[in-house]
C-alpha cells in the first residue's frame, strides 16, 4: 500500500474550510498567535511556514479549533507532527529550507486545521465525544499562502483558540476521507459542474470484510473564487443517491458543516462529489493554485480506514436545459489504510 500517495491525496483535500460560529461556542484550553507577516500592496506570499511546539507530555484530545486572522490570508493548511520534525526554532521560516510539504507532514502526524479561502474567522468543531488525538511531544506546523489585493501594505497575523477534552470524554477518534478532482476543464463565460463517483465498498470488503457502514461527522468543501456549488452524496447499489451536504457559497464564506448526530452510510458503497463554477473570464480554468480552480473535500468519519481518492479522465457532457455545462469525471485511484 502506497501510504505516501494516500497522504498526498489527503493533503490536497486539506485546502478546505470550516463552519462559522459565535465566539461563545468555544472554551479555549490552548491559545496561540503566530508572529505577524508583512505583505506589500498587490503582493503574494507562498512557500512560507509557521510552527508552534505544544510541549505536551500527554495526548491532546481536540474537539474544537477556531482560527482568526487580520486579512490577506488566502488559505493555510496546518498539521500536527512530532516536535523534532522540521527541526529549528518556532516562528516563521522558509518551507523548502526544512523540507516541509503537506505530504510529509500528513505522513509524520496528521491534519490539524484547514483554513477556508479568504475567511477571517472560522470554527472547526466536532460533536461531543468526537476528537482529533494529538500524541505527546508534538508541534503544529502550517504552510501559508497570502494575497494582498488592497492598495496598502498590511501587517497580518493568524491565531488559534483550541478546546480540548479529557480522555474520559472521548468516544470517537476521527479519521479522514478525502476526494480530489484534478481533471477540471471549465468552460469560459459559462456555468459548469463536475461530478465524480468512487466505489469505497471494495476497500471496506478488502480490509474489514464488511460493507461500508460508517458515520460522517464533518465535511469541508474547497474551491476558489469561481466556485458556486458543492454537493456530496451517498450512492447505493441501484444508483440512487442521498445528499450528505449541499451548499451554494462564495469565497470568503465558511464551507464546512458539523453533523450532530452524524450521518450514517447505511452500507451505500459509493460516494459522489459535485463541484460547480461560474467562470466569467474568457479563459478555460484548470486545476491549480492562483488563477485556477479546485474541487476538493475532506470528511471526518468513524471508519476504521483512512481513505483517499483522486480523479481519472473527465468526459464533457455538454450543457443541460439550464445551460449549465455538465461533466462526469471517472474515479481514479482509491487508496485505503487501516487504522491501528
Amino acid at each position: 500500500m502506497n501510504r505516501i500517495t494516500l497522504v498526498s491525496l489527503l493533503g490536497l483535500s486539506l485546502l478546505a474550510c470550516s463552519q462559522q460560529a459565535e465566539p461563545d461556542e468555544l472554551t479555549p484550553t490552548l491559545k496561540h498567535s503566530f508572529e505577524p507577516l508583512m505583505i506589500a500592496a498587490g503582493d503574494e506570499i507562498s512557500g512560507v511556514c509557521q510552527s508552534w511546539t505544544l510541549d505536551n507530555d500527554e495526548p491532546l484530545y481536540v474537539s474544537k479549533i477556531r482560527q482568526r486572522n487580520d486579512g490577506a490570508w488566502h488559505h493555510s493548511n496546518w498539521f500536527f507532527v512530532p516536535e523534532d520534525t522540521y527541526a529549528g526554532p518556532d516562528g516563521t521560516w522558509n518551507c523548502d529550507d526544512r523540507g516541509f510539504h503537506d505530504v510529509s507532514a500528513g505522513l509524520e502526524g496528521g491534519a490539524f486545521f484547514a483554513q477556508s479561502t479568504q475567511t477571517l474567522q472560522e470554527l472547526q468543531a466536532f460533536p461531543d465525544g468526537a476528537v482529533l488525538e494529538i500524541p505527546p511531544r508534538h508541534k503544529i506546523v502550517g504552510g501559508v499562502h497570502l494575497v494582498n489585493v488592497s492598495a496598502s501594505p498590511l501587517e497580518t497575523a493568524l491565531s488559534f483558540d483550541i478546546e480540548t477534552v479529557s480522555e474520559d470524554k472521548v468516544e470517537v477518534r476521527l479519521r479522514p476521507l478525502a476526494f480530489t478532482n484534478t481533471a477540471l476543464d471549465i468552460e469560459p463565460q459559462a456555468e459548469s459542474r463536475f461530478s465524480m463517483t468512487c466505489d469505497l465498498g471494495k476497500e471496506f470488503e478488502r480490509f474489514l470484510g464488511a460493507p461500508p457502514s460508517y458515520n460522517i461527522y464533518y465535511v469541508l468543501a474547497h474551491y476558489h473564487e469561481w466556485g458556486n456549488y458543492f454537493r456530496l452524496s451517498f450512492v447505493d447499489e441501484t444508483g440512487g443517491d442521498r445528499t450528505i451536504f449541499e451548499l451554494e457559497n462564495s469565497v470568503g464564506e465558511p464551507l464546512g458543516m458539523t453533523f450532530d448526530p452524524p450521518i450514517n452510510s447505511e452500507n451505500a458503497p459509493k460516494l459522489r462529489v459535485e463541484c460547480g463554477y461560474l467562470n466569467n473570464t474568457d479563459e478555460r480554468l484548470e486545476y491549480g493554485l492562483g488563477g485556477h480552480e479546485m474541487c476538493v473535500f475532506l470528511a471526518y468519519t468513524d471508519a476504521d480506514l483512512t481513505i483517499g481518492a483522486q480523479s481519472g479522465v473527465n468526459t464533457a457532457l455538454g450543457p443541460n436545459e439550464d445551460g449549465i455545462y455538465l461533466n462526469e469525471t471517472a474515479c481514479g485511484i482509491v487508496l485505503a489504510v487501516p487504522t491501528n
